[in-house]
């Protein structure tokens, strides 16, 4: 292992370990290091699919944004995708099934180890600099002999810890003091990062004295709260109940919705309200119905026509809405999903019949980069774009016009009328031309990307102003530079 490490752990999820990882990724990259991002296991239903097929939790993603490289697999080893009584395991970019939590740890114990060691070898000699993520809490004393994302990683080197918490919920001194009282290793703890102060930051100064005096430890910075921001969230719990009034963009939130990322760009418009069976009227105003990704697809078809949402969307394609499902929603607008092989159903049913598509379910999962272009018919003069497959279902289409042209060939659905579509590609809503077909006019003057990019630098200027960022550059060994 020839670079250095720095890991960011947290008080608890939530506390701004992902935030603080991709602003150091940025700032160390400004500076003129190869630095990469690490995360050895972690738990989102936000995920995306490398050119190479690789899937990675979209948090890394973004933080390799921040490192200014394109995402490898082994900054995220291991990802949870939870599915129902049990998790769909990635392991190096390939999904190794399903299991419980017994068999999880039991494969973790057996292979998971050997798994995160190989990725971390690859990045430290292949990088200058890792700045490596934690999860939850490296105080979860209940399970320390299975926890390979915290401490087991800076134990490694011995690399320096920072730890995080969030002073906004509350407790934030007792947060730090008994995160670090608690885990492994707290010798290797280096620096606390007081995270979301709203209101004078001197009136921290006692209990950071106090902080200091009773671990040795010091307080390196105190982050603002910092609430205009857009930036693609970790999981579920970054994507609040948006129920907009006025919004003419209805999003089904079902029970096992995933991939809450497709719809950054719709959020940051503020064009969207998300409906469940408590609000479904509110799809009778809207233009535009859109069903995202699902987890378990079957589940949540039971969902929409049980709570009437499924009439509902009938009603308003009758009355002229516009129709839209990605991935697991695209799969429900067909007639029939087949799983023969028991992947996830164990069974044939029907769609909503709203496209002439069939979809089979086989053991074999699709995850794959897709460079597209909208079809003509919609977009005549439509830019060449990226997007990413993550499904089982292999779709087959029966004479409806195509809604994308790839590489691959055609790809999506269209009906007869053109207001039903439907695509496997997740990003399509990041397209802003096909977003503006959708919704119409919008005030924006870059790409989503562009738009990404800067939300970067503002975050990291804000993170790097309000830390002693000297003293970070030390644990990375930049002591020497100016």
């Amino acid at each position: 292992m020839t670079g250095r490490l720095i890991q960011v752990v947290g008080t608890s999820s939530g506390a701004g370990k992902t935030t603080m990882v991709l602003a150091l990724c940025r700032h160390f990259n400004n500076r003129g290091l190869k630095v990469t991002p690490f995360k050895a296991v972690n738990m989102s239903l936000n995920s995306i699919s490398l050119r190479d097929g690789s899937e990675i939790s979209r948090a890394q993603w973004l933080q390799a944004l921040g490192a200014r490289i394109y995402p490898k697999r082994e900054i995220n080893p291991i990802l949870l995708k939870p599915q129902g009584d049990g998790s769909q395991v990635i392991s190096e970019g390939r999904s190794v099934g399903k299991m419980t939590i017994d068999e999880y740890y039991g494969w973790m114990k057996s292979k998971g180890r050997d798994v995160v060691l190989k990725s971390l070898n690859y990045l430290l000699e292949n990088y200058d600099l890792v700045v490596a993520e934690g999860a939850g809490s490296p105080a979860e004393i209940n399970m320390e002999d299975r926890d390979l994302a915290n401490t087991f990683i800076a134990r490694q080197g011995k690399f320096p810890v920072i730890i995080i918490g969030d002073i906004d919920r509350g407790g934030v001194f007792a947060s730090l003091y008994g995160t670090y009282s608690l885990m492994p290793d707290r010798d290797l703890v280096k620096l606390f990062i007081i995270n979301r102060m709203r209101g004078m930051f001197s009136l921290l100064n006692p209990g950071i004295e106090k902080l200091e005096r009773l671990t040795g430890v010091r307080t390196a910075g105190v982050i603002p709260y910092i609430g205009n921001i857009n930036l693609p969230g970790e999981d579920s719990l970054d994507y609040p109940s948006l129920r907009s009034s006025g919004a003419r963009v209805a999003v089904i939130r079902y029970p096992y919705m995933e991939n809450y990322s497709d719809l950054d760009l719709l959020i940051m418009s503020g064009n969207i309200t998300y409906v469940d069976k408590s609000n479904a009227e509110v799809i009778d105003e809207s233009n535009l119905i859109i069903l995202p990704g699902s987890k378990i697809v079957g589940l949540d078809l039971d969902y929409i026509i049980d709570s009437g949402i499924a009439a509902r969307i009938s009603s308003a394609l009758a009355r002229g809405a516009r129709v839209l499902g990605i991935c697991g929603g695209y799969q429900m607008l067909g007639k029939t999903i087949s799983d023969p092989n028991g992947v996830q159903m164990g069974s044939t049913r029907n769609g909503l019949g709203l496209l002439d598509i069939e979809v089979i379910y086989r053991e074999e999962k699709t995850t794959r980069e897709v460079t597209y272009r909208v079809s003509h018919d919609i977009i005549p003069e439509g830019k060449v774009r990226n997007g990413y497959e993550i499904h089982y279902g292999v779709i087959s289409r029966n004479g409806e016009k195509p809604l994308l042209l790839t590489e691959l060939g055609d790809e999506g659905s269209v009906s007869p009328g053109g207001k039903v579509m439907g695509t496997n590609v997740h990003g399509i809503l990041e397209n802003v031309e096909f977003l503006r077909y959708l919704i119409g006019p919008m005030d924006l003057k870059v790409s989503y990307e562009e738009l990404i990019d800067s939300n970067i630098e503002r975050m990291t200027n804000i993170f790097i102003d309000n830390m002693d960022i000297r003293e970070i550059e030390k644990l990375a060994g930049m002591c020497d530079l100016n």
